[in-house]
């Protein structure tokens, strides 16, 4: 009989936008199995500002207070760097996780990586000041972090390129991770099925699971 690991809740934050929307069909092919929630971002996406939100860490403990007392976790982006923090600071919380092109939590112009903040301004001026000028490091403390996780990058990724996974890959000591080929920076929305089926993957595998591989590149669309 194979093994599989038993199911959790899945839980998902967005990148810096709060874009829930872009998220959606990738937690509707993942509900079949599981209770699936996307979480808001005060200020951001459409939603109404908390004036007592005056940093990251308020809207971490902001999030995690409406969220289960265990989970699996999905973050997308900038939403990395909460993931990566809650990994740290509460780690009892997250079972596994997944960090899609994370953009946030490393140093990711050293890495190569084209800086967002500028363009996001102009498209969301009124977005919390402390939001877009987090520039949080956690690097140093990666090793702590030793969730089964699941790095997905996308090899045309201008914001977070692959080598941003591949600093995480070397870091954290139960990674692995998946290259898409030709996927920007918008993977969530063009790739919708292959992903959700890596998260599907991930989560069914035993949490003892010794990964087959640490970097692998999916197939070319078509």
């Amino acid at each position: 009989m194979v093994a599989i690991a038993p199911t959790l809740p899945l839980v998902f934050f967005p990148g810096a936008g709060g874009r829930v929307e872009h998220l959606r069909p990738i937690a509707e092919r993942l509900a079949h199995r599981r209770q699936t929630s996307i979480c808001e971002y005060p200020g951001l996406g459409g939603v109404a500002p908390n004036p007592n939100l005056n940093s990251l860490s308020d809207l971490r403990r902001y999030v995690l207070s409406g969220l289960p007392e265990r989970f699996d976790l999905v973050t997308m982006s900038m939403g990395g760097v909460l993931g990566l923090q809650t990994a740290l600071q509460e780690p009892e919380r997250i079972r596994k996780l997944t960090l899609m092109a994370t953009s946030g939590g490393v140093d990711v112009s050293a890495l190569g990586g084209i800086d967002w903040r500028d363009s996001f301004r102009r498209v969301q001026p009124n977005a919390p000041s402390w939001f877009v000028a987090d520039r949080t490091d956690v690097t140093p403390h990666l090793a702590q972090i030793t969730h089964p996780t699941l790095l997905i990058y996308g090899d045309a990724d201008f914001i977070a390129p692959p080598r941003v996974g591949k600093l995480l890959l070397e870091k954290l000591p139960n990674a692995r991770m998946e290259i898409i080929p030709d996927a920007t920076h918008d993977l969530e929305i063009d790739y919708p099925d292959l992903i959700a089926a890596m998260i599907e993957a991930h989560l069914r595998m035993p949490d003892d699971a010794d990964p087959a591989a640490a970097i692998v590149f999916a197939p070319k669309r078509g």
